[in-house]
């Protein structure tokens, strides 16, 4: 959960990005595991969210979901071997595919970032 603070005289406002881990894939070694579960900042500041894959598919796509409730997830970016790095206004995401790695970074957070992140691994190209 990455919580983004923002201060205006005595009212606190307080806004939580949640990392959410999860897995799509054929093979049971097949996985994902996103860190750190919950972050704490300031609106305005910058993250990073963390997402590791384990899989044998030799170029794995990474989906980058967003979830405010009670609505469904929607794709914020997608990373692959051949696109490794995405940039998408104050998103942007990087695959690191010899460490199996890919962080989604957060910029300039607004409260309206509030919400669950889900990284989604996947064998092929979902368009």
């Amino acid at each position: 959960v990455l919580s983004i603070l923002e201060c205006a005289g005595q009212v606190h406002k307080q806004a939580k990005l949640k990392a959410l881990s999860g897995f799509t894939g054929h093979a049971q070694k097949d996985s994902v595991l996103q860190f750190p579960a919950e972050i704490t900042i300031q609106a305005g500041e910058s993250t990073a969210l963390h997402c590791n894959f384990s899989t044998s598919y030799t170029n794995p796509y990474i989906y980058w979901y967003q979830q405010h409730q009670p609505q469904s997830p929607q794709m914020l970016l997608q990373v692959n071997k051949w696109k490794s790095h995405v940039d998408s206004g104050r998103f942007s995401s990087r695959l690191t595919v010899e460490t199996s790695q890919v962080l989604l970074n957060v910029r300039d957070a607004e409260l309206q970032d509030s919400a669950a992140y889900f990284c989604a691994l996947s064998t092929h190209w979902c368009p």
